[in-house]
C-alpha cells in the first residue's frame, strides 16, 4: 500500500475500494418495498444534484433496471466512462434515502462512520478518479465498469497514526472545497438570473401588446434553410473543409462547439444565423458565429433588415418548450419544414426591437465579465481539488 507522511504527522494511504477494512461495494438487488418510490436513472443526476425523477414506481411495476436501494453513509456514482455524476446518502438525509430506487447504471460504495461521505463524494468528482475509472475499463466491451474494476480504484485517505481514518482531517478538507465550490457556483447562478431577467424584459415589452404576428415563412423578414447532411465519407476531425453541425448535441450555451468538419458541405448557415434543432430534441436554439454546414437535425433562420436578430433569438428562446411540443413521432420527435415556417412571431416597431437589442448587448457584456470571474473560480476549485487529495491542503 502506497503511503506518504506529512509534517503534521497525518498519514496518507492509497486505499482500494475493494479493501473491506474501509469500504463495501454494494451489489445489485432489491428487497420488496411498500408504496411508491422515486426512480432515479443516471440521467436524473446532474453533477451532484438530482435534477428530475424519472417516474414513481411500485415494486410490481418497477423498470427492469431499477434494482438498487440506497443505504445510509453511501455514495453512488455513474459507472459509465467519462461521466461525473455522484450522489451521497449520508446520515443527514436519512429520510431522503428511503424515497429512492436507483438504476443499475450506478455503483454504490458504503463505508464506516470514520469515513466522510462528502469527502468520498468530492473525490469521485476529480479528474483523477474519472481517468482511473476509464483506464481500468479500457478494452472492456462494456460502456462502463463492473465491480471487479471498481474494487481496484484507489482513494487517498488521511489516517491517524493508529491506522483509523482521520475524520476531522476529511471534514477540514471538505469545508475548504465546499467553500470554493460555492464561489464557483455563484457565477453560474448570476448567469441564470441574467437569462431570467432578459425573459422578463421580453415579456414586459412584447407580450399581449397587440402587435401583428408574422410567420417564419414570411420571406420579407426571414430566410429559412433546412439542414441536409453531406456524405458520411466527407466527415473528418482534421479541420478539413467547413465546420459541420449535425444537431443539438453540438450546441453550447449560445454558440455551437465545432467537433467535426466536412469537405462536401451541402446546406450552409452564415454568422448570426439562428440555429434551431428540428429533430429530437426539438426546439433548442443556438447562434452561428462562423460559416458552417448544417445537417438534417438543424435549420437556420436568417433575419432580414426589417427585423432584429436579437429580438427573434430571444423570442425563440422563450418559446423553446412550446416549439418542442410541436414535434411529431412517438420515439423520435421532429418538426417538419411546414411546422417551422408556420411558427408565429410578434412584430413590434423596429425602435422597440432595437431597444431590446441594446438591452441584450449590455446583458451579454455582463455575462462575459462573469465568465472571466467564473473561470478564475473554477481554476481555484480545480487547483484545490488537486491539492486536497495529495495531502497538500
Amino acid at each position: 500500500m502506497k503511503q506518504q507522511t506529512q509534517t503534521n504527522k497525518t498519514e496518507w494511504k492509497e486505499v482500494e475500494l475493494g479493501d473491506n477494512n474501509y469500504f463495501e461495494i454494494l451489489s445489485s438487488g432489491i428487497n420488496k418495498f411498500q408504496g411508491g418510490k422515486n426512480y432515479l436513472s443516471t440521467e436524473s443526476i446532474k453533477g451532484t444534484k438530482i435534477e428530475k425523477i424519472e417516474c414513481k414506481i411500485t415494486y410490481q411495476d418497477r423498470p427492469s433496471r431499477a434494482n438498487m436501494q440506497p443505504v445510509l453513509n453511501s455514495v453512488w456514482f455513474a459507472k459509465m466512462k467519462s461521466t461525473l455524476k455522484v450522489y451521497s446518502f449520508s446520515k443527514e438525509n436519512e429520510e431522503e434515502a428511503k424515497k429512492y430506487i436507483l438504476s443499475t447504471g450506478f455503483a454504490g460504495i458504503k463505508f464506516d462512520s470514520n469515513v466522510s461521505s462528502r469527502y468520498i463524494g468530492l473525490f469521485f468528482l476529480t479528474n483523477r478518479f474519472n481517468e482511473e475509472k476509464d483506464k481500468l475499463s479500457t478494452g472492456s466491451t462494456q460502456s462502463g465498469i463492473n465491480n471487479s474494476f471498481i474494487a481496484k480504484i484507489k482513494i487517498p485517505l488521511p489516517s491517524l497514526p493508529n491506522g483509523t481514518p482521520d475524520l476531522k482531517e476529511q471534514e477540514r478538507i471538505v469545508s475548504i472545497l465546499e467553500r470554493a465550490e460555492k464561489l464557483k457556483q455563484k457565477g453560474k447562478n448570476v448567469g441564470d438570473l441574467l437569462d431570467e431577467y432578459l425573459k422578463s424584459v421580453f415579456w414586459e415589452m412584447f407580450y399581449n401588446k397587440g402587435f401583428e404576428d408574422i410567420k417564419l415563412g414570411n420571406e420579407k423578414y426571414f430566410e429559412i434553410t433546412m439542414g441536409q447532411s453531406p456524405a458520411g465519407k466527407s466527415y473528418n476531425q482534421l479541420k478539413k473543409g467547413m465546420p459541420f453541425f449535425q444537431g443539438k448535441k453540438e450546441f453550447g450555451e449560445k454558440y455551437p462547439l465545432v467537433e467535426q468538419w466536412t469537405t462536401e458541405p451541402s446546406k450552409i448557415a452564415q454568422p448570426n444565423d439562428i440555429l434551431i434543432s428540428v429533430r429530437a430534441p426539438v426546439g433548442s436554439i443556438n447562434l452561428a458565429n462562423i460559416q458552417c454546414c448544417i445537417g438534417r437535425g438543424l435549420a437556420s433562420i436568417r433575419c432580414k433588415k426589417e427585423i432584429k436578430m436579437d429580438f427573434v433569438y430571444s423570442f425563440l428562446k422563450v418559446k423553446e418548450k412550446e416549439i418542442e411540443n410541436l414535434g411529431n413521432g412517438s420515439t423520435f420527435k421532429a418538426i417538419t419544414s411546414g411546422q417551422l415556417l408556420g411558427i408565429k412571431i410578434p412584430l413590434p416597431p423596429l425602435h422597440l426591437q432595437q431597444k431590446f437589442s441594446r438591452i441584450v448587448e449590455q446583458v451579454e457584456k455582463m455575462k462575459e465579465e462573469i465568465k472571466k470571474t467564473q473561470k478564475n473560480s473554477e481554476e481555484l476549485f480545480n487547483s484545490l481539488m488537486q491539492k486536497a487529495f495529495k495531502g497538500e491542503l
